[in-house]
């Protein structure tokens, strides 16, 4: 198998993790333009102020993205790097990149606890047996 095939969930998941970096610009930017934090709020986060629910929303989803995703992209490209690529391995990837775009997007909108947790845990599942997989086919 193409061992680059492995790149594309990387890039789709890059593509979340920009919507959700853009979505928390654009909150913190409106939040400061509507006067409901100052712009010192943002050199230390300890001013007192509070971001607006959909601004913090975004933030928090931003970041949660960052959490496991690094695990992610390492455990590609020690894919490509050791050339163990194949279908299961890239089925493994896309299956992890829709969890955390399913749970970025129940983040951003509706962001019911529930689903959102349950969406984590599953990739978190995926992360555990592709690593897994991995480590037994070294």
């Amino acid at each position: 198998m193409n061992q680059g095939a492995i790149y594309y969930p990387c890039l789709a998941l890059l593509s979340v993790t920009v919507i959700a970096l853009y979505l928390m610009y654009r909150g913190r930017t409106a939040a400061v333009a509507s006067g409901e934090v100052s712009s010192a709020y943002f050199k230390t986060y300890d001013t007192g102020e509070k971001l607006p629910r959909k601004a913090r929303q975004a933030e928090r989803c931003f970041h949660n993205l960052l959490e496991s995703t690094p695990i992610f992209y390492f455990l590609c490209a020690t894919t490509i790097a050791l050339m163990k690529v194949d279908v299961v391995f890239v089925a493994m990837a896309w299956l992890y990149v829709i969890c955390r775009a399913l749970q970025s997007y129940v983040h951003l909108t509706t962001n019911k606890v529930g689903p959102r947790s349950q969406l984590f845990m599953v990739g978190w599942v995926v992360i555990l047996a592709y690593s897994i997989r991995l480590a037994y086919q070294i």
